[in-house]
């Protein structure tokens, strides 16, 4: 069994005066940080937890929140975060999934700095599990995914280099610490001895006070922040090193636009299984979403279906019923029901997901491609494109629009997907999205039922 130091326990005695973890508030060194998780092995080792446990807590981006993932791991107990999104009514069914030892209030942890405290549990085993982290993948249909330590390790080591990470560099943790890309900032900071920066305040504000150098956004948050005025982001282009961009399909006008601003944009493809980043772009790429990335393995099939695999492979699907991990691992291979392509310059470019296409008048739909046309019309951020029943065409497509005000016009979207899509392709309806569905990655399951509500409601059906 191979053994890792805490990252931050290592950073503790290597540089122990610099810093971890600044907030509005306050800031940690590395010496502090070690010392608050160490005095909170303690209070959770009285609590009862003990390895294996799983242990269940609503994960809000606060101090307290990482310094109990890194106190679980010590321990070698499960962390198993919740969306504090979830709304409460709803938390008990996540509970008898998990079935865990305890539930924590974060915010309620004590947060004491006690250098007399022996410096116990400082030694990670890598194949420990370390988080269980529920994903609804594009499907919305729940799982449990299982990493190890070996997982998020090595899935951070993987990218330090080619995304520039220096000690001194400071990542906002602008993500949250339910998904696994706020979870792999932490690893990736804390591993090479950078700085989380933990901030209530818009991402631009935050670059602008905080002077970040790395930043992790999802499409729409890179939309938000591209419309900020012009010399404040040529300001903001002083700090910034890194704009990570992954989680959603990204549209080549919103590429287009930031590379146009010489931001420095790195886009990814990736997915929870594989403990986030799997393939990673060169800096400012006009095309693709780069090359699998050091300890990943990426082939695509004849089918077109991506598969992956290596160190960052998750170790399987927990099943509540008999509290087992179910492994899926097949000769070392993941099938992830993406459909992809090797462009001219060997990057992977995504073509969209097997279980969405759909057969209208004899023709097979790709929703992603359409959804693509219409991303690239003015003042669309954003489109989800859903098959509904036709009794003529067996299905047609319906898509979802988020549209700025002056641009969202039907007629006008009709007439100029004219010159980009066959018509057997054109969305025979054009929707607003809900304005609940704000997730980091979207989920087709709300939209579905939101869709069956209108159709209810108009006297249709959907299938």
């Amino acid at each position: 069994m191979e053994n890792v130091s805490c990252p931050i326990s290592e950073n503790a005695r290597r540089n122990p005066q610099h810093y971890a973890l600044v907030t509005q508030d306050r800031t940690w060194t590395y010496q502090e940080l070690d010392a608050a998780i160490q005095a909170l092995c303690h209070f959770l080792e009285k609590t009862g937890i003990k390895e294996n446990h799983r242990v269940a807590f609503l994960a809000r981006s606060i101090p307290s929140t990482i310094l109990l993932f890194f106190a679980l791991l010590r321990l070698r107990a499960i962390a198993c975060p919740l969306s504090f999104r979830i709304p409460e009514e709803q938390l008990p069914k996540y509970f008898e999934l998990l079935k865990p030892s305890h539930i924590l209030e974060p915010a309620t942890l004590p947060l004491s700095v006690n250098a007399h405290l022996p410096s116990a549990h400082s030694i990670l085993h890598l194949d420990q599990p370390a988080t269980f982290l529920f994903t609804s993948g594009s499907s919305g249909t729940s799982k449990i995914v299982c990493h190890s330590v070996a997982n998020h390790y090595y899935n951070a080591m993987g990218v330090i280099a080619p995304l520039q990470l220096e000690v001194s560099s400071r990542w906002l943790l602008s993500l949250p610490l339910f998904h696994v890309s706020g979870i792999g900032i932490l690893f990736r900071c804390f591993l090479h001895g950078a700085t989380v920066v933990l901030a209530n305040l818009t991402n631009f504000e935050a670059i602008s006070k905080f002077k970040i150098s790395h930043i992790s956004l999802v499409p729409t948050q890179l939309y938000k922040l591209l419309k900020e005025p012009s010399e404040f982001i040529e300001k903001m282009k002083h700090s910034l090193k890194c704009i990570l961009l992954g989680g959603a399909p990204i549209t080549s006008t919103l590429l287009d636009s930031a590379c146009k601003l010489s931001l420095p944009i790195f886009t990814t493809y990736g997915m929870t299984e594989m403990s986030s980043i799997i393939t990673l772009s060169s800096v400012g790429a006009a095309e693709g979403c780069g090359r699998a990335v050091l300890y990943r393995n990426l082939k695509i099939e004849k089918d077109h279906e991506i598969w992956v695999g290596g160190k960052t492979l998750f170790k399987g699907y927990w099943n509540a019923a008999y509290e087992t991990v179910v492994e899926v691992d097949q000769k070392g291979w993941f099938p992830t029901k993406d459909l992809g392509r090797w462009t001219d310059n060997h990057e992977l470019e995504v073509l969209g997901r097997k279980d969405r296409q759909f057969i209208s008048g004899g023709e097979n739909i790709q929703p992603e491609e359409i959804e693509r046309a219409l991303c690239s019309l003015p003042g669309i951020r954003q489109a989800s494109v859903l098959p509904i029943a036709d009794a003529e065409f067996g299905q047609r497509p319906v898509a979802f629009i988020d549209g700025e005000a002056g641009h969202y016009f039907v007629d006008s979207i009709r007439e100029k997907l004219q010159d980009v899509l066959p018509r057997f392709m054109h969305p025979v309806r054009i929707l607003e999205y809900p304005s609940s569905d704000s997730s980091i990655k979207l989920n087709l399951l709300s939209l579905k039922q939101h869709l069956s509500q209108i159709l209810k409601s108009n006297g249709e059906n959907q299938e």
